[in-house]
């Protein structure tokens, strides 16, 4: 019973925290959005869902709604793959798994302003680094004006949320993996299963639980994106890259739309709930 009353103790504060600054703000963006509120003053009427209407039917926020599900989609895929494999390959101790670790880590070192300033630099069309190595490859025919051109714009915004976020992944895949019980490797080497059988009938599959603190880590960070796009291409060229995020900073602070603003932030925060309770619930069911 103490130690219960303990724990209360020391959980109550953060609740509080939590309560007062994620969930009631989170009521009170709702509300906003339900208003025409333009700005200190003026806290605006009620006017219902007339800023969801028009949000829906503004051909601007379906692109960065797009374009965010796409990212979004791609980032998660992507980097859960390329994070399991890459901890797969540590785990397995090849020559120079020691260096591929700093490797892998070094990104989680940089914020987000130095990675989208230092890939910027190296995606310039005309003296960023990757077409001069390209150049000077004698590979020229392969160089590409990458951000500044709209239908890759996005795609190299993809390249760098990979970059930053591979490392975090390859970490909590390598602890899911030195956990796993050797007497199950041990009886499946007895059984005869090869290295390959091995990682794909039980290492893999007991790794869920990692992936799904992945998937909700990343579902989050990918929904949010600002940061990197914002720095990298301002949601340009001609809003290619324009996400939900950088759509509500503009509306909200660009143009004093405080209650248009209010409904793009909530729509994220519907998205987020809509994607996550079902995930979670299918996956604790399924264990």
């Amino acid at each position: 019973m103490r130690t219960s009353r303990n724990l209360l103790f020391f959980l109550l504060p953060a609740t509080i925290l939590v309560g007062i600054f994620v969930y009631c703000f989170a009521a009170w963006t709702g509300y906003l959005s339900l208003t025409d509120w333009r700005g200190i003053g003026h806290f605006g009427e009620f006017i219902g869902f007339s800023n969801y209407e028009s949000l829906f039917q503004n051909s601007v926020a379906m692109n960065a709604l797009v374009n965010t599900l796409v990212l979004a989609v791609a980032f998660i895929v992507v980097t859960t793959a390329w994070g399991l494999g890459v901890a797969i390959l540590l785990e397995m101790g090849f020559k120079g798994a020691g260096l591929m670790k700093a490797i892998c880590l070094l990104p989680l070192s940089f914020s987000f302003v130095v990675s989208a300033t230092m890939w910027t630099w190296m995606f310039a069309p005309v003296q960023g680094t990757l077409n001069t190595l390209l150049r000077m490859l004698q590979l020229g025919f392969l160089c590409q004006p990458w951000i500044t051109s709209p239908s890759e714009s996005l795609f190299c915004v993809l390249i760098v949320y990979v970059w930053q976020f591979s490392g975090f992944v390859t970490l909590i895949y390598f602890a899911g993996i030195r956990a796993v019980p050797q007497e199950f490797l041990e009886a499946a080497e007895i059984d005869g299963a090869s290295t390959f059988q091995k990682y794909r009938n039980i290492v893999v599959p007991l790794q869920k639980g990692e992936t799904v603190g992945v998937v909700t880590i990343l579902l989050f960070y990918a929904l949010r994106v600002f940061d990197l796009v914002y720095l990298m291409t301002g949601g340009g060229p001609a809003l290619s890259s324009e996400v939900l995020a950088t759509y509500m900073y503009r509306v909200t602070f660009n143009q004093n739309l405080f209650a248009y603003g209010a409904s793009v932030g909530f729509l994220l925060f519907i998205l987020a709930m809509a994607i996550m309770i079902p995930f979670l619930y299918l996956t604790g069911r399924g264990r």
